[in-house]
């Protein structure tokens, strides 16, 4: 929720690679009214006949659509609701054509003709789900566009194409292109946009089971009466409406729900929250909201109205379309923020297939707790050419282009730049001013340590009204630690206690996923999903300190996310399983070996794993201008735990340099590629990254790093080679730019 990295209108992620077709051989546009007023008709249906590739209009009644060669003598249908359906030839259209609908009248008197109630209607509904809406496994092609507003002013915009393979045990999705922006200052970090799970449970036909008013039982709670009947996609249905009884004290709905009067389908539901129970109404799920409370971040959702449809086809029903529109109160006293957002979300089906029903590689799919919009890729403005989308209200180019301004109005980096040719020439007085700006600016309150062709010329505490660091405060370093986690295990591989090519059972027998290597684990590629990511697992890491064991059993024994082996996935995880097998080898605790194997022989005196009750000179941890809650750093065995200081950290880095603890031809293993990390733009070795992108002076030398981050506490660990040149930072006032500081650092010393 605080990330702070700026993701600028991203783009092309990987070629699109979907369900089998020809390729479009033209791209027909149109606008659709109504004949009788003139005025545009929003969320009209545009299908291709004879096939499942559709499209909708947008608010002005436009779309656009890709028609497939081998349809191009076929026709357009466009319906609507409570309209006649129109079919156009698709070889009379031309750009922009006009297309207009005339208003149905309705045909059905609901009393005479049907003799049933409403409620008999809806429960009649609700038993034909299993046979009305296909249950087979299935793939579907879909695209969604998300607005956020603050102040009627737009804060964030994101689109995305994807494919979901459906299935009834767990759904798939796989990431063909998107794009996505942010106004970083007005979001405050906080992130926003959609994760997988989402975009699955946006069917919720298929997820009937969680709303009330779509369970038989649940029905007790609701009163449900009879509107009218109408003309809808060319069917006739029952119109029936629905709000929660009074008096009941839960979380419920209002609204409408259209029925086939044939098949007693559910073709469409336009439903929000109830105003009877309004208050019971929550934000996420618990561990979500006990997370927020610990970080004293307060959301509120007093408005969450969805327009759902479905389509048939060969005598079944798939989700057709989303309509989404929310208002998010975001508030919070530590963070000193309170504002209001108006969200919106457009989804479309745009096509299917029930033929090709394998599920996708799991290298191709996205887990389902990663945020969709965290994806990156270079702009590209003929962005969307080819695809099947819904064209956007407002222009999103222009819009975007704002944004980015205000992005770059606040980008700091760019601001020293320009101050940098009045700097000193000396590199050391350059660097420091470097750093004391981002200080006075309140962007790095910590320890910084550079060195310099193998000399130290900066070693300096930087502090704000918070803080009083010197030289030897000790600072928790985070992700950091995982350098020294597999520094362990090619240490004892090279003793002949283990080989990275082993499987897990060979030391952990009892271990669920029992095939990953150890190497898997230390590349990031063993599927593990990252305990630290789910919000129930963190709420009771806070509560409690816990073994390895214990980590491992409890927190890290998930379902894989894919095949081992098969894709990199940042997970924590998996360096807490490593900890646990260098236990199980070495007979000790993990504390334990480090001290022994690294600390001692090292003498990084002032450096320890987990806790201590010497605290003297640690630092405090803050977020956001207030003290960090309260924690267990040995809840994150192998993936972090650990505190030093700026001393100890250049004698870790000396090590390496100097060959103490390994011989060179087994710490170069520490340093090859193994994988891309591209939300980073590098590459992963043995719980090393290499830079690939992010660092300017990359392009002509090698930068091998680890940041980390452990709530209050942030920090960079750097080293490039070709100029025996080490970059510290370690910081305790919550997240600071060490990219962009690093970044100028080593282009000062280039």
């Amino acid at each position: 929720m605080t990330r702070q990295t700026i993701i600028i209108l991203t783009a092309l992620l990987s070629a699109l690679n979907m369900l089998a077709q020809n390729l479009p051989e033209s791209t027909v546009t149109g606008l659709v009214f109504d004949e009788s007023t003139g005025m545009p008709l929003p969320y009209a249906n545009v299908l291709v006949k004879g096939s499942s590739i559709g499209t909708v209009t947008n608010f002005k009644g436009e779309f656009r659509i890709s028609i497939p060669t081998n349809f191009k003598s076929d026709s357009l249908k466009i319906s609507y609701i409570g309209y006649k359906t129109n079919s156009v030839a698709i070889s009379e259209l031309s750009t922009d054509s006009k297309i207009f609908l005339v208003e149905s009248v309705n045909t059905l008197n609901e009393v005479q003709i049907t003799g049933q109630s409403a409620l008999s209607i809806m429960k009649s509904a609700i038993k034909k789900i299993p046979t009305n809406y296909y249950s087979q496994s299935y793939k579907s092609k879909g695209f969604y566009r998300i607005t956020s507003k603050k102040d009627a002013k737009y804060m964030h915009l994101s689109e995305a194409v994807f494919e979901l393979h459906n299935a009834k045990k767990a759904s798939q999705f796989k990431l063909a292109k998107m794009r996505a922006i942010k106004d970083e200052r007005e979001s405050h970090g906080l992130d926003l946009g959609l994760k997988p799970n989402g975009i699955i449970e946006f069917d919720i036909i298929n997820h009937s089971t969680e709303f009330d008013f779509l369970r038989e039982k649940g029905l007790k709670d609701y009163d449900v009466d009879f509107e009218e009947n109408i003309t809808y996609m060319d069917q006739e249905v029952f119109v029936l409406s629905f709000d929660q009884k009074d008096g009941v004290k839960k979380a419920g709905y209002k609204g409408k729900v259209f029925i086939d009067t044939k098949t007693y389908a559910i073709v469409y539901l336009d439903y929000g929250f109830s105003p009877k129970s309004i208050k019971y109404h929550k934000f996420g799920d618990a561990a979500q909201r006990a997370l927020m409370k610990i970080l004293d971040i307060h959301i509120e959702m007093p408005k969450s109205d969805y327009k759902i449809s479905y389509k048939g086809i060969g005598g079944r029903y798939y989700l057709n379309t989303v309509y989404n529109e929310a208002v998010l109160i975001f508030q919070s006293s530590r963070y000193h923020y309170n504002f209001l957002a108006d969200t919106r979300v457009d989804y479309i089906v745009n096509d299917l297939d029930v033929t090709n029903t394998l599920p996708f590689a799991n290298k191709e799919t996205l887990g389902n707790s990663k945020l969709i919009e965290e994806q990156d890729s270079p702009y590209d403005k003929s962005f969307w050419d080819g695809y099947n989308i819904i064209l956007p209200n407002v222009d999103f180019t222009s819009i975007a282009k704002s944004i980015e301004s205000n992005n770059t109005a606040n980008d700091t980096q760019r601001e020293i730049e320009d101050k940098l040719p009045k700097y000193p020439k000396d590199k050391a007085s350059r660097v420091d001013s470097i750093l004391s700006f981002y200080n006075r600016k309140g962007l790095f309150n910590g320890n910084a340590l550079i060195e310099y062709e193998g000399k130290t010329i900066l070693q300096k505490s930087y502090n704000n009204r918070l803080t009083e660091n010197q030289l030897k405060t000790q600072f928790r370093i985070g992700s950091v630690g995982k350098t020294f986690t597999s520094m362990l295990i090619l240490m004892l591989e090279k003793d002949g206690l283990l080989k990275l090519t082993d499987s897990v059972k060979e030391y952990l027998p009892t271990y669920r996923h029992r095939n990953i290597t150890i190497e898997q684990l230390l590349t990031h590629q063993s599927g593990l999903p990252d305990y630290l990511a789910k919000n129930e697992y963190v709420i009771r890491l806070f509560e409690k300190e816990f073994s390895v064991g214990e980590l491992v059993e409890q927190f890290c024994s998930d379902s894989l996310e894919f095949d081992s082996g098969s894709k990199f996935q940042y997970s924590n995880s998996g360096y807490v399983v490593l900890s646990l097998i260098v236990e199980k080898v070495s007979g000790k605790s993990f504390g334990e070996v480090l001290k022994e194997r690294i600390f001692q022989p090292l003498q990084m005196n002032d450096t320890y794993f987990g806790t201590s009750v010497d605290t003297a000179n640690l630092a405090t941890g803050y977020m956001y201008g207030q003290p960090e809650p309260k924690y267990y750093p040995q809840n994150v065995s192998g993936a972090g735990g650990i505190t030093s200081t700026l001393e100890d950290m250049i004698k870790w880095s000396h090590s390496i340099e100097e060959e103490t603890l390994l011989p060179k031809e087994k710490l170069d293993l520490l340093f090859v590629p193994r994988a891309s990390y591209s939300d980073w733009d590098a590459d992963y070795g043995y719980g090393w990254m290499l830079d690939k992108y992010k660092f300017k002076t990359s392009k002509n030398n090698v930068i091998r790093y680890h940041p980390g981050t452990d709530f209050g506490f942030y920090s960079m660990f750097l080293k490039q080679h070709e100029k025996k040149i080490t970059l510290i930072l370690l910081n305790n006032t919550g997240d600071f730019p060490r990219f962009e500081i690093s970044d100028l650092i080593l282009n000062t010393l280039d």
